[in-house]
């Protein structure tokens, strides 16, 4: 077998079931029917890995925005507020975080509910309430659209799949996906093995110094989050799949001690 067609067995592997879509439609559904009737009424959407189509079996959650319109006459905080009111009231270990509630099922998976106010009438941009106490401006469509269109979804499935197996700090799924498509520019589109190769050359040779920005505002920088024991992880991880003398070695799970 092929490089190529290996990697391509593994896509396959990562495929989501038919199952697995319609229960995640369901829980989407039973956060809308929680939320969707607060004042204001709120739009909902997909995010995240979901609505980018970068969606792995192996280590999946669910993204939801719920934003309200400019002139709802809320305050950001008073939509997080209310927002996280009324998911506790539905599971009581919903918490929060940055811009975000979480709301835990197992240890395998959660949803992440990101409440916001539309900057105007065509919802593109959003203010979200940035704990503990500022905003955040940026554009979940902007997000979706950057990596959706950019002809890396594959790739960054893979590098997804890497970073769940060996544990590689790279938390932030954007950060990762911005990564990828940086790493893999002018390489081929059809060939996975260059694609990932590239990828994880640009990692080792750049996690350290380098400055991500927000593609929806570029006040904001997505690297911030990354601390230099983080990314001195990271780039091991990537020297060692680097080096790796075959892509089975590259994705295979990591040992724990016992």
């Amino acid at each position: 077998m092929s490089n190529n067609a290996y990697l391509r067995t593994i896509l396959l592997q990562q495929q989501l079931t038919e199952r697995q879509r319609a229960g995640l439609a369901r829980m989407r559904q039973a956060v809308e029917w929680r939320i969707g009737t607060l004042r204001g009424s709120p739009r909902i959407y997909y995010a995240g890995s979901y609505a980018k189509d970068t969606m792995i079996r192996e280590k999946f959650d669910l993204d939801i925005v719920a934003y309200w319109p400019p002139e709802c006459g809320h305050t950001l905080f008073e939509i997080y507020r209310a927002v996280g009111r009324r998911l506790r009231k539905w599971r009581k270990h919903t918490r929060p975080k940055t811009v975000a509630w979480e709301i835990p099922f197992s240890r395998r998976f959660h949803i992440d509910v990101v409440p916001g106010r539309a900057m105007d009438n065509s919802y593109r941009f959003a203010n979200l309430y940035h704990r503990p106490n500022s905003s955040l401006q940026t554009s979940i469509k902007i997000h979706i659209k950057t990596v959706r269109d950019s002809g890396r979804c594959d790739v960054i499935k893979l590098m997804k799949l890497w970073r769940a197996r060996k544990r590689v700090p790279l938390v932030n799924s954007l950060l990762l996906e911005l990564l990828t498509i940086e790493g893999a520019k002018r390489r081929s589109y059809t060939d996975l093995g260059e694609q990932m190769t590239a990828a994880l050359d640009y990692i080792y040779n750049n996690i350290m110094t380098t400055r991500v920005v927000d593609p929806a505002n570029t006040n904001n920088i997505v690297s911030d989050e990354l601390t230099q024991k983080q990314r001195r992880a990271t780039r091991s991880h990537a020297r060692v799949a680097l080096n790796a003398k075959t892509w089975n070695a590259v994705f295979r799970l990591r040992q724990t001690s016992t």
